[in-house]
């Protein structure tokens, strides 16, 4: 007596219509397996819409190119790569994740190519990072025209797309995936077979209760702010954990700073991200500003304030200077290296207007309006001014170049969050992406890719090599899509 009555059976299901999912469909597809996406959302896409450029290594792009456009730079190999992740995760890293990732990004690229992507520069994210290796391949329309492009492929190639449709169980026998269960748009209860079942569903980073619960970031979980509209909730980690999977690595998250109530494109939110004066709730610095050159560890040093919470305080002056001379550093294509702040003077008055930023004829009134202790304020920014006199910061040692005094009134503070966009770990997985139990055996035709994965991270995303999450994205769906086609066909 057959254990489970499926209303349909494909070849594969793959769980989540983001990058890591639609690479993952494709593949299969295009190799002869029936393929579904089982996508909660009423549009495909997940956090890649929102993703900027794809990593990679000893692409066509990159040999095409010779060498960057930067002088004295090269492109990374593969080895450079591979030591990097390793290093930069203390070790941390699997390293048969991160070699399956160095290995095979090259050909994402050239499969993006052939499906109509035009990559217009191959770069870094931070024009001023020394530490980032060129690998951030940028795409003509950024990730949305990819996604695009993608959902197209899939579709032509014999998918099928079920969307406002999430996965809700995964169903086993003897220990092997043989369906899911599903809830169709109208609320009812879908079992579909399965030979294969991919997790693509994007992490748990919109999930406080999931962040608090597994990642360092638990004491601030509620209090960071949501700046793109995803719902990476944990579906996938949830599921394979009833499944008996096991995790690994599952507390690193991506946080980027963003003023309260704003996008990422907001001429506010991109002057709070600049290494201008920064204070905690207690009025006080904390950092050398300068961090705001990485948005990964700037992200986390304003995350582990008092509720992930900072003021970044600006004068007239600076004012002035972000509207006609430009931002001092980028924030990739959201606020372009020394982007014009054209709009930041009329997004201030109405913010303070509204309420989400404050202003004040003083340093005093400034702190007063902001809530902190006045005469700790204007300690902490006396003592800044007088660094900045000096051009020489004791206290941070924040290089000289980004001491601009805040010495012109009116004066504002920007409400900035530490934003968590995305988790980078999660499900513990090998090599081929197969999700293994607690013994580290591969649990039968389960597999886990993009943020459902873990591997490539220590306890932070990697900005050195940039485009990490959207090329591990693409890259791990269609290895995982591989190996699920050589098991189904037996070869």
């Amino acid at each position: 007596m057959a254990k489970y009555n499926f209303d349909t059976e494909y070849d594969l299901v793959v769980v989540g219509g983001g990058g890591s999912g639609k690479s993952a469909a494709l593949t299969a597809a295009q190799a002869g397996l029936s393929v579904v996406i089982l996508e909660k959302m009423a549009e495909t896409g997940g956090s890649s819409i929102y993703a900027e450029g794809t990593c990679a290594f000893e692409s066509s792009e990159q040999k095409e190119r010779k060498v960057p456009k930067d002088a004295g730079k090269h492109f990374p190999s593969r080895e450079e790569g591979f030591r990097r992740y390793t290093e930069y995760s203390h070790h941390r890293a699997n390293p048969d994740v991160v070699r399956m990732h160095v290995d095979n990004t090259a050909e994402t690229i050239d499969i993006m190519k052939s499906l109509g992507i035009v990559y217009t520069d191959v770069t870094i994210y931070a024009y001023d990072q020394p530490l980032e290796l060129y690998t951030f391949h940028r795409p003509d329309g950024l990730g949305e025209r990819v996604q695009e492009v993608l959902l197209r492929a899939c579709v032509n190639a014999g998918v099928d797309v079920f969307t406002s449709t999430p996965a809700k169980k995964i169903l086993t026998d003897g220990g092997a995936v043989v369906g899911v269960q599903a809830l169709d748009k109208d609320g009812n209860v879908m079992t579909i077979g399965c030979k294969a079942l991919i997790l693509a569903s994007g992490g748990y980073g919109n999930n406080p209760d999931l962040v608090q619960k597994y990642s360092w970031l638990h004491r601030a979980a509620y209090d960071t702010y949501k700046c793109v509209p995803t719902e990476n909730t944990g579906d996938g980690l949830k599921m394979a954990l009833e499944t008996g999977a096991d995790t690994d690595n599952i507390g690193p998250v991506m946080i980027i700073p963003c003023a309260r109530g704003k996008t990422l494109t907001s001429h506010v939110s991109g002057a709070g991200s600049q290494p201008v004066l920064w204070v905690n709730k207690t009025g006080r610095r904390f950092a050398s500003e300068h961090v705001a050159m990485s948005f990964a560890d700037a992200g986390n040093t304003i995350a582990k304030q008092p509720q992930a919470t900072i003021y970044a305080i600006i004068d007239a002056d600076t004012i002035k200077h972000l509207m006609e001379d430009g931002s001092d550093i980028g924030l990739g294509d959201f606020i372009e290296y020394h982007l014009k702040l054209t709009r930041l003077q009329a997004e201030l008055d109405q913010d303070v207007a509204d309420g989400i930023a404050w202003k004040g004829g003083s340093i005093e009134e400034l702190g007063r309006n902001i809530g902190l202790d006045p005469a700790v304020f204007a300690a902490t920014v006396a003592e800044y001014n007088e660094a900045c006199a000096k051009n020489y910061d004791p206290l941070f040692f924040k290089p000289a170049q980004f001491l601009r005094p805040v010495k012109k009134a009116p004066f504002y503070a920007i409400n900035m969050a530490g934003s968590v966009l995305v988790s980078d770990g999660g499900i513990r997985v090998n090599g081929d992406l197969q999700v293994t139990d607690r013994e580290y055996k591969p649990i039968p035709g389960l597999y886990a890719v993009g943020n459902d994965a873990s591997g490539l991270f220590g306890d932070t995303y990697n900005l050195d090599c940039p485009g990490t999450a959207n090329g591990f994205a693409h890259t791990s769906g269609r290895v995982a899509a591989r190996h699920a086609v050589k098991t189904i066909k037996g070869l």
